[in-house]
């Protein structure tokens, strides 16, 4: 397989599968394309007068990476980050960002034709873009690029340009 093909079958591969996730029990997927990479959860350092949704930063190889928190986001309570929960570093069009998440799950294969709008399943979700049948559960979709609103990004992004040692 010449090297332009193969550029090609891993294009396709990232885009037909989803990094698998839960918090709370409930089944969450992120396109693999959007996907940095998965790891354990390490400490945050807390970014004063960040959006609430910010769980604070931490250094990747040097680099702040927001935490961005979904319980919040979802309106689950609160708990603290437990040493085998993980961080999926995710990349969205204007940043890289974390998402803590219970357990990370692993691939899974996104089968477009078992997929349905969410405002078919959960109407006002914006960070939701589809809902997968996987059996007798339901696994929500997340879109990377609402997760954040536009005032909490630029707040967000006002406070890491204040950080010390920026």
């Amino acid at each position: 397989m010449r090297a332009d093909q193969g550029e090609l079958a891993n294009a396709v591969n990232e885009n037909d599968r989803l990094v698998l996730f839960t918090i709370d029990d409930q089944k969450y997927g992120l396109p693999l394309a959007t996907v940095d990479r998965v790891l354990r959860a390490v400490e945050v350092t807390a970014l004063p007068e960040a959006p609430r949704i910010v769980a604070g930063v931490f250094s990747l190889q040097g680099r702040p990476v927001p935490v961005i928190d979904l319980r919040r986001r979802f309106g689950l309570p609160e708990r603290r980050v437990d040493v085998d929960d993980h961080f999926i570093v995710a990349q969205s069009s204007t940043m890289l960002v974390a998402l803590p998440v219970d357990e990370a799950l692993g691939l899974a294969r996104d089968l477009d034709d078992e997929r349905v709008p969410a405002a078919d399943v959960v109407p006002d979700l914006n960070y939701v873009e589809s809902v997968v049948a996987a059996g007798a559960e339901m696994v929500f979709v997340l879109d990377i690029d609402t997760v954040l609103t536009d005032d909490e990004e630029g707040a967000l992004r006002d406070r890491l340009a204040e950080a010390p040692g920026k």
